[in-house]
C-alpha cells in the first residue's frame, strides 16, 4: 500500500489527494491530518518525499505511507475519550494525530523499540506543544508508566500493518 496518491507537493495538497482517494473519509481524521505537518516528522534533509503517499525510512526512524495512517485512523473510529495504543510508535506522527482525535481525556500510548527513535518522538511532540495551533494544553503526561487497557491498537510492522479492536473487559 501506498503510492496511490503520491502527488503531493506540499502537507494540504497530500490531505486533498488522500480525500479525494477516499482514504480519509471523516472530518475528525482530515483535521488531524491538517494539524501536523507531516514533513515535520520528516530528517532535515530528506522531506523530497514528505507529501507523497510513500513509507520513508533512515536507519530506526521510519514513517508509514499516509493512506496507512488513514486507513488505520478510520477503521478504528476512533473518538474522544477513547485509549489507543501504537506498538512500534516510530517518530510519533501518527500518535499525535490519534492524540488530537481522543482529547484530554482519552489515554494515547506509543511503544516503540529503538532507544534513538523514542528520542526523536519526544523531540517532534515537544515542537507540535510549543508551535502548534491545534495543541491546547491538554493534559498530558510523557512519562506515565502505568499500563492500562486500550480500546484500540494498531501494531506497526516492517512489512505490514495489523489492526484490532479490543474490547473493556
Amino acid at each position: 500500500m501506498g503510492g496511490a496518491v503520491s502527488a503531493g507537493e506540499d502537507n494540504d495538497d497530500l490531505i486533498d489527494n488522500l480525500k479525494e482517494a477516499q482514504y480519509i473519509r471523516t472530518e475528525s481524521v482530515e483535521q488531524a491530518f491538517r494539524a501536523i505537518d507531516r514533513g515535520d516528522y520528516y530528517l532535515e534533509g530528506y522531506r523530497d518525499n514528505a507529501y507523497k503517499d510513500l513509507a520513508w525510512k533512515h536507519g530506526n526512524i521510519h514513517l508509514s505511507a499516509p493512506c496507512i495512517y488513514s486507513e488505520v485512523m478510520e477503521a478504528l473510529k476512533l473518538q474522544p475519550g477513547l485509549s489507543f495504543l501504537n506498538l512500534g510508535s516510530g517518530t510519533g506522527y501518527l500518535s499525535t494525530m490519534v492524540g488530537l482525535i481522543l482529547g484530554p481525556f482519552g489515554i494515547n500510548h506509543g511503544i516503540e523499540l529503538h532507544s534513538d527513535v523514542v528520542e526523536y518522538a519526544k523531540e517532534k511532540l515537544e515542537s507540535f506543544i510549543k508551535y502548534s495551533d491545534s495543541f491546547d494544553n491538554q493534559l498530558l503526561d510523557l512519562e506515565y508508566p502505568a499500563w492500562r487497557e486500550s480500546h484500540r491498537a494498531r501494531l506497526g510492522c516492517p512489512s505490514s500493518s495489523t489492526l484490532s479492536k479490543t474490547k473493556p473487559g
